[in-house]
């Protein structure tokens, strides 16, 4: 999984965004008041931003700081982040467009 940090933008308001797969995906997350994240959007080329409907699970607490922790030291090296985030989107491919998660081979 090729990871990196991406800017926030004001149309697109969150707390941390990363492009992933050679800038193919864009995804959101926004931290919760417990302090763990959660997926707010995620846009797939070929397939549009998937804005889930219905609610999305938050990442637990030890996912979400090695996540954080990751994310400002710029630093996307480490298979942990990878397991991070396919865990992630494999609990979450139900409220998510799972044919695009299986695709870009993130789950």
């Amino acid at each position: 999984m090729d990871i990196r940090n991406s800017e926030t933008i004001s149309t697109h308001p969150c707390r941390y965004s990363l492009v992933l797969q050679d800038a193919s995906i864009f995804v959101d997350f926004d931290v919760n008041p417990n302090g763990c994240l959660y997926l707010v959007r995620i846009s797939f080329d070929g397939y549009g931003c998937c804005e889930p409907k219905a609610e999305v699970k938050e990442m637990d607490t030890v996912s979400s700081e090695i996540l954080k922790a990751q994310i400002e030291n710029n630093s996307f090296q480490s298979p942990e982040i990878r397991d991070v985030l396919s865990n992630y989107f494999c609990e979450n491919k139900s409220v998510l467009w799972e044919e695009a998660l299986l695709e870009y081979e993130l789950i």
